[in-house]
């Protein structure tokens, strides 16, 4: 049996047909497969009457054109709430360096990165710009994590070892900054470790201002 299509503004004809499966693309919804469809000769339906009568006579399965567009809500809030974080970190700076000098915990603290497959899922609905502004981001935040972990590590205690000529061997407990000649103050990391957080918070708004 033949089946004919002619298109004239938003009619269809369909000839004579045999049941069959039918898959027409309608808008941006996605695919809509019509199962067992039986359509008499001569029937012109427009789009709309056509959707309307595949919902009483077929089976549908809806395949959405845009499937992560749910998922990104969570990934969006997650990309603003840390642009957030950041900020208020910035403006308690002082006092989030001196919490690194003095091993506070209490003190501000960075905020957790936002994971890589969080700007993967926002990628396709944004602006060309995303993701270089979504790597800028993590180069930075990765920096200010690892000046912070410097900070605290020149507060960790070590044994360390002395001996002098003709006199027993001494232990003397200090902490890695003091012992060490290699490592910065702890102050130091943590001044450029706010540096490292102002490069990610303007990043991280760059890649925002190219979210849709």
């Amino acid at each position: 049996p033949n089946l004919q299509f002619s298109f004239c503004k938003e009619e269809i004809t369909f000839g004579n047909m045999e049941p069959k499966v039918i898959s027409m693309y309608v808008g941006l919804l996605g695919v809509v497969s019509i199962t067992a469809l039986h359509v008499p000769d001569s029937i012109i339906l427009c789009r709309r009457a056509a959707c309307q009568g595949a919902a009483a006579a077929a089976t549908f399965h809806i395949l959405p054109a845009f499937p992560l567009l749910a998922s990104n809500d969570g990934a969006a809030t997650t990309v603003l709430d840390t642009s957030k974080a950041l900020k208020k970190l910035l403006e308690n700076k002082d006092a989030f360096v001196k919490g690194l000098v003095d091993g506070d915990k209490s003190a501000p603290q960075l905020p957790p990165a936002v994971s890589f497959a969080t700007f993967q899922k926002l990628e396709k609905t944004s602006d060309p710009e995303f993701m270089e502004a979504a790597i800028d981001y993590a180069e930075a935040a990765r920096n200010a994590r690892d000046l912070v972990k410097l900070a605290k590590l020149t507060r960790e205690p070590v044994t360390v070892s002395m001996k002098e000529a003709g006199k027993p061997r001494e232990y003397k407990v200090q902490t890695y900054g003091e012992a060490s000649d290699s490592l910065e103050s702890a102050q130091s990391y943590g001044i450029r470790a706010v540096q490292e957080v102002l490069g990610a918070s303007i990043a991280l708004d760059a890649a925002i201002a190219s979210m849709k």
